[in-house]
């Protein structure tokens, strides 16, 4: 069993393997309302972005609407011919995503209003498994066990772009929920991760960030193009490693910094004479001045107190062996 909460204080828990599913109040843990109507077991369940609805796809091969108040079945959506696996608001609230498997292989949009399917998304040869709306709501993707994810243009149904060659099965999709990133993770039957970042341009490009499998990062086909602030050493590994792209230059910025570092330490070590300000004008150098001073001056000293120790030692050394000769002589 699982559950996901919302906004409004209550969660949706689905039974797997039975056709009725509950609502509970989170801060209770009581059961407010059994939502009963499948007739197999229910496979996901979501929120509206209101919180007003709720949605359940099922192995029955619908998907039905509920109202979250009065837990009474709105709309049942039917035309599968398998099991549904997932549906999934748009961010909008005024579209389903519903994903299927075995002979249909399909994604459907269905309109919440009047739970008509305005749209049937066909092109996987595999079932599908995952669907999730970008931030915007203009793109969809469907992860499938054909081993791709597909875009989809919500508002047409073209698919703008194909991402082949996953390690295993795609088994489930989710978008970044900021609209000022448009990065999409996928999950695959195997364990591996990957994190994709996605160019909506004339044509839609989908850039691997990063992968994941079996506890090792790795990066082959990942995409550095215009990434800062990459040391020499760094581009030429991840190159070795399969990353494609160029990097920017190290900062420009940092390169000033050291050139200002080098002037002034070069501006220090000048003489009194040669210097294009006088002490009295550069703090800086009234610091350096008065810090080698001091040390010239602890050196003299200490230089002292050597020499006289030694010549102590030496007194004293001369004054044991005359000491020794004179009960010699005597």
């Amino acid at each position: 069993m699982f559950g996901l909460a919302t906004p409004n204080g209550f969660s949706a828990s689905p039974f797997h393997l039975k056709e009725m599913w509950l609502l509970q109040a989170v801060a209770t843990g009581v059961c407010r309302k059994t939502l009963s109507g499948h007739t197999d077991g229910v496979m996901s369940v979501v929120y509206a972005p209101d919180g007003k609805q709720i949605a359940t796809s099922s192995k029955d091969h619908t998907v039905r609407i509920w109202d979250v108040d009065t837990g009474e079945c709105c709309k049942i959506l039917k035309g599968y011919t398998h099991w549904v696996r997932e549906v999934v608001y748009s961010p909008q609230g005024n579209q389903i995503a519903s994903a299927s498997s075995d002979c249909d292989k399909t994604v459907r949009l269905w309109d919440v209003q009047t739970g008509e399917c305005h749209l049937t998304l066909t092109g996987h040869a595999d079932d599908v498994w995952g669907v999730a709306y970008s931030a915007n709501g203009k793109l969809l993707a469907s992860g499938s066990w054909d081993k791709t994810v597909r875009l989809w243009d919500v508002s047409s149904g073209e698919c703008r772009a194909v991402v082949e060659n996953f390690p295993a099965e795609v088994h489930c999709v989710s978008w970044s929920t900021s609209s000022d990133t448009n990065y999409l993770v996928t999950g695959c039957n195997d364990g591996s991760v990957l994190k994709w970042q996605v160019l909506e341009e004339d044509q839609c490009r989908v850039q691997l960030q990063w992968s994941a499998s079996n506890g090792a990062l790795t990066v082959t086909g990942a995409s550095i193009q215009g990434v800062r602030g990459l040391t020499a050493l760094n581009k030429q590994l991840l190159k070795q490693r399969g990353t494609i792209g160029e990097p920017e230059h190290l900062l420009r910025e940092t390169s000033k910094k050291v050139t200002t570092m080098a002037s002034v330490v070069s501006k220090l070590k000048e003489t009194p004479e040669g210097t294009a300000e006088s002490s009295s004008s550069n703090p800086l150098q009234q610091t350096w001045e008065a810090s080698v001073a001091t040390a010239r001056t602890a050196h003299k000293a200490l230089t002292g107190r050597m020499a006289f120790l030694v010549i102590f030692y030496c007194l004293v050394l001369f004054l044991k062996v005359m000491a020794k000769l004179g009960k010699l002589i005597w």
